[in-house]
């Protein structure tokens, strides 16, 4: 532990480089005659380090200071230390890191300084505790249980029952208990913890002992039966005390109540039950009576065999039996009421024979209901019917009434419930009738006359009937009449579906649903689009929508019918364009019943068999396509052949501009516009000339005059190229124009479907259009949707259709994340370097987490506590949703604390931690022959790295959004061929468009929401044309709202290779959310 807090903080002072340099001095043990001891706080540190060389030997001193473990004084005689002695506070070089090394390793050993070291920890307290509340909470754990035992008595005429108490100590090995000989002063030791002496050896006392549960509810009752007491005080003069003593008269209304509250308890039959003091039990259920029924000639003997039991209180619900309290249910007490009065104390009864038949059918029922344990004689059993009951249940429909009738059975005598069985006299089994009819009840059956009817609406009719019929069926056989239809039965034997070619570019899907009405196909569709579960036809049956069958065919029809109406004849149109999905979602689902899908497969077969098509390359290409890009040029050919959008989505770097030149040759003559990122139009034109020199171009991005000079000459120019921006300016210029194609550069530009940007290129009028990006999908699945709107309006639907069936639902089920993977896959081409350039070198990712500058720790705490207390503030106040832009103002501002708190305080003096970690990677990767790229959103911290490059005289380059685009290429080509080893770089300038491979370092400086703006950035040097290894090094602020962001940045991944890559992971995509917000600050 303390090995671990003195690293944690003295690791800031040390560098990665000498961390690593220490390493090695450690190894090959470079350290020699080390000291260590303690005076006054603190503990000195003293060695000599030989060099590597073994030619020179350093002197070494470190003074740590044991209360706060820092590291306050060091000494090195190298000359690495002297360079930096005063610039670093504390500057630590390999020696000095290789002696506190050491000094680590022989801490373990050192008993006297680790003590030392261990009587300094401040144990901080996160969470206040409260002792008052814990031994409030716990105060009763330790204490004596107190027991109670009861002994019962009844006395005087009218056989009142009392009681009496013993208590003592639970569980104690004498088990001794003391007589209660004043309850009353009992109730007040206990309400005032006042304690009472009842021997020698025992003083009942509520500070040092407790009351379980049993014995506190006891206590209740008596507390109740003395409110009873006070109560009757106020009405009448003269009475007899419930509490007298050590006696407690129980009042007759509670009685029940009062043998169930001790019924967990020792309890005794006192005076008045036995002449001595009997243990007895206390029962919640039914005395078991035995009863014996004979027929003798010309009479009947019901006899009781063990008598029956006595009544202990006035509304006959308490009854000893034997020498046990039996508290029955009240069916029971009504009935055997009758049996006591009858037998009058006799132990048997006689019955005249002419009552033969209801003595069989009534009373020889009624008594098996009353006890388990009834004989009757031989001339008995030949009389009745003694079988185990069966039950059956009959279906009808009486109008639109569903009936039930429910009938039993005892071997082969069958009737209804209700009726009386005539030809013989049965002995039915009331109890299990009883609970047959109940069931019926509880399932919602109403009977009237000898009928059940189930009068509950549709939901529950259909329900029962799905799922709730199987309760009948374990109870007995169920029928159904002839006019009974339920749940109509739909299946592959009864749905029939018809693919034909159409007018144009349409298919025709006509089908049919059993013998269900066209008009009625409609309404079933719609309750299927509300997710209802049934749907209720005209004639009163039901069709379950939830049938796999017919569902799947439903969700068929449902993706056809989103932009158009079935028509009377059952018939739907839609486009070719669909067809893969249509074929893809048929084969999934087994529809094997649908006929004609040969139209559908031969549009998959050539989509599908990419690889295996080779259109002629254009011989006036001036370049080797490589695999992967003939493979790009065939799929764009397949999809203008087949009269198909696309996006070619290749990952950066992979030449989706040459694939895209090479088919625009390929289609000469023809008339081409092409719309890029501003910085991206004479890389376009470049590229033309270098590798299709034959394509008469124009670029358009001069005066408005020249613009429409060259727009009014299009009959010169095969190919135009322009800019968002000016787009949107002369669009009007363009209304008359219909092109051949049109091509999107970074087509994530119209990502936002209500931007100028996109509403403009939407705009124009091309037979074909085709996207280009590296990133279909960086935020939302919507972006993914503009995109397709501009590629092939409405494929995926109108924005509003597409934002309900697939956006809101997305992380609900897999199931909707299947289809739209089904849906764009054939109409995206996206492959990556790892996978097609195998001579393309590694990409190393790594994570550096650094630490902060004192000063800047504490400016970062000020800012973090004040906007946790306002988020906690405004989600207490339930404003979180209305305060999202002040919010992520201050999120912003913790950032720009993370790079460097100078850009946001201007008086801040202090260094910044992470600036102070670049230069040193950059002053090793410089040593090293590297070439470097510092990525950052910020452009105010960019310029306060220059003038630290300056200061360390690091020779850079400087590029940002206020650079022109001429300027940027020719800025690119300086550093590619010149000395600068730096290069600085606006996240957003130059996270497109540029081509950096003579770098092999990518530096993100800080984190950015998004990873593919990230991964963008890295692809400047992780492309074709990279000879070496490119590591990739992300630097964040340890213990900062950034180690925040790189989690939301895996959860963002998870969305491009969830939804373009075709991977199940569930995790939500959006853009940053409340639940984000929260998240960053780990509040909720």
């Amino acid at each position: 532990m303390i090995k671990e807090a003195l690293l944690k903080k003295n690791k800031k002072y040390i560098s990665e480089k000498n961390i690593l340099a220490s390493k090695k001095i450690i190894e090959n043990d470079l350290v020699s005659n080390f000291k260590m001891y303690y005076d006054e706080g603190l503990v000195h540190i003293n060695s000599e380090v030989l060099s590597e060389d073994y030619f020179s030997t350093y002197n070494n001193s470190i003074e740590v200071d044991v209360k706060t473990k820092a590291l306050i004084a060091s000494y090195c005689t190298c000359e690495d230390y002297e360079k930096n002695e005063f610039r670093k506070d504390n500057y630590i070089c390999k020696h000095l890191a290789g002696t506190f090394y050491k000094f680590l390793s022989e801490l373990e050993n050192s008993k006297d300084l680790k003590e030392k070291f261990e009587n300094n920890i401040e144990n901080k307290k996160v969470f206040k505790s409260n002792d008052n509340i814990l031994n409030l909470l716990l105060e009763e754990e330790n204490k004596e249980e107190i027991k109670l035992e009861v002994y019962i008595n009844r006395v005087g005429i009218k056989n009142n029952i009392t009681a009496e108490f013993k208590i003592g100590l639970k569980g104690l090995s004498s088990n001794k208990s003391y007589v209660v000989k004043d309850i009353n002063q009992l109730l007040i030791s206990i309400n005032n913890r006042i304690p009472i002496k009842y021997g020698k050896d025992f003083i009942f006392d509520l500070r040092h002992q407790r009351l379980g549960i049993k014995e506190n509810k006891i206590i209740s009752l008596i507390e109740k039966i003395k409110d009873v007491e006070n109560l009757q005080l106020n009405f009448v003069r003269r009475q007899d005390k419930f509490i007298d003593g050590k006696t407690l008269l129980i009042p007759d209304f509670l009685l029940r109540e009062f043998f169930y509250i001790i019924s967990k308890n020792r309890v005794y039959l006192n005076e008045g039950f036995f002449y001595r003091p009997v243990e007895t039990e206390i029962i919640c259920d039914k005395p078991n009576i035995q009863f014996t029924l004979k027929e003798l000639s010309n009479e009947y003997i019901l006899t009781i065999d063990e008598g029956l039991p006595e009544i202990l209180d006035k509304k006959n619900t308490v009854f000893l039996y034997g020498s046990s309290i039996y508290i029955p249910n009240f069916d029971f007490c009504y009935n055997i009421s009758k049996y006591i009065k009858a037998f009058d104390g006799n132990n048997s009864i006689s019955l005249d024979k002419e009552d033969e038949f209801r003595i069989l059918s009534n009373l020889l029922p009624k008594l098996y209901t009353l006890s388990d344990y009834v004989n009757v004689n031989k001339k008995i059993k030949e009389k009745i019917v003694k079988e185990d009951v069966k039950f059956c249940f009959y279906f009808d429909k009486i109008n639109k009434d569903i009936t039930l009738v429910l009938k039993v059975k005892y071997g082969a005598h069958e009737f209804n419930i209700f009726h009386e069985y005539k030809n013989k006299i049965i002995y039915r089994d009331y109890n299990k009738e009883a609970e047959v009819l109940s069931s019926l009840r509880s399932l919602g059956f109403e009977a009237s006359g000898d009928k059940f009817y189930l009068l509950l609406g549709d939901d529950y009719i259909f329900n029962f009937f799905k799922n709730e019929i199987d309760k009948l069926q374990e109870i007995g056989e169920v029928f159904y009449s002839e006019n009974f239809k339920i749940i109509k039965q739909v299946n592959n034997k009864n749905i029939v579906g018809q693919i034909e070619a159409g007018k144009y570019d349409y298919l025709e899907f006509k089908f049919k649903i059993a013998d269900i009405s066209n008009d009625e196909i409609k309404n079933i569709l719609l309750a299927f689009k509300d997710n209802l579960k049934y749907y209720k036809l005209r004639d009163g049956e039901y069709l379950d929508l939830e049938e796999i069958e017919l569902r799947n065919f439903l969700k068929l029809l449902d993706v056809l019918s989103i932009d158009n109406d079935i028509d009377d004849d059952n018939k739907l149109i839609f486009n070719k364009n669909k067809s893969v999905f249509i074929n893809d979602f048929i084969k999934d689902n087994n529809l094997r019943y649908i006929k004609g899908k040969n139209e559908l497969t031969k549009i998959q077969k050539k989509i599908k068999d990419v690889k295996k098509i080779n259109f002629k390359e254009p011989l006036a290409l001036n370049a080797d396509l490589r695999a992967y890009q003939k493979e790009g040029y065939n799929w764009l050919k397949t999809m203008d052949y087949l009269g198909f959008g696309g996006i070619l989505g290749d990952e950066m770097g992979l030449g989706k501009t040459i694939q895209a030149i090479t088919f625009i040759l390929s289609t000469l003559p023809s008339k081409t516009i092409i719309v890029a990122p501003t910085s991206l139009i004479y890389n376009w034109s470049n590229e033309i000339e270098k590798f299709a020199p034959g394509i008469k171009y124009a670029v358009l991005n001069g005066t408005k005059e020249d613009r429409l000079n060259i727009i009014n000459n299009i009959c010169e120019y095969d190919v135009f190229i322009t800019t968002y921006n000016i787009l949107k300016r002369d669009l009007e210029l363009y209304s008359d124009i219909n092109f051949d194609y049109c091509f999107i550069d970074e087509a994530q530009y119209i990502k936002n479907s209500s931007s100028q940007n996109a509403l403009s290129v939407k705009k124009i009028q091309a037979n074909r259009k085709f996207a280009l990006t590296g990133t279909p999908i960086e935020n939302s699945v919507l972006e993914l949707w503009s995109i397709f709107d501009f590629i092939m309006p409405g494929y995926l639907f109108d924005e509003k259709r597409f934002s309900v069936r697939y956006y809101k639902k997305l992380h609900e089920s897999n199931e909707v994340l299947e289809e739209l993977n089904m849906l764009i896959n054939p109409f995206i081409l996206r492959r990556y370097k790892k996978d097609v350039i195998k001579e393309l070198p590694s990409k190393i990712e790594k994570k550096l987490l650094v630490s902060m500058s004192d000063e800047q720790e504490k400016v970062y705490g000020i800012y973090a506590d004040y906007a946790k207390k306002l988020i906690e503030k405004k989600v207490k106040d339930d404003e979180l949703s209305n305060s999202k832009i002040e919010i992520l103002s201050y999120i912003t501002k913790l950032r720009q604390i993370c790079l460097d708190p100078s850009v946001l305080i201007n008086d801040y003096i202090g260094s910044s931690g992470k600036i102070d970690s670049l230069i040193e990677l950059l002053n090793q990767g410089i040593e090293e022959g590297h070439k470097i790229l510092v990525f950052s959103q910020f452009t105010s911290v960019l310029k306060n790295i220059s003038k630290k490059l300056e200061y360390e005289k690091i020779a850079y380059s400087y590029l940002d959004g206020s650079i022109p685009s001429e300027k940027r290429i020719q800025l690119i080509d300086e550093f590619n061929n010149g000395n600068n080893s730096v290069f600085l770089i606006s996240l957003k300038a130059g996270g497109t468009g540029l081509n950096l491979t003579s770098a092999d370092i990518v530096i993100h400086f800080d984190p950015w929401w998004n990873p593919a703006v990230e991964d963008q950035a890295t692809d400047r040097a992780h492309r074709f044309g990279q000879k070496n290894i490119v590591e990739v090094i992300k630097l964040i602020s340890k213990n900062t709202i950034e180690e925040k962001i790189v989690e939301l940045q895996d959860e963002k991944r998870k969305l491009i290779e969830k939804i373009i890559d075709n991977e199940m992971d569930t995790s939500k995509i959006n853009a940053l959310s409340e639940e984000d917000i929260l998240n960053l600050f780990s509040i909720g």
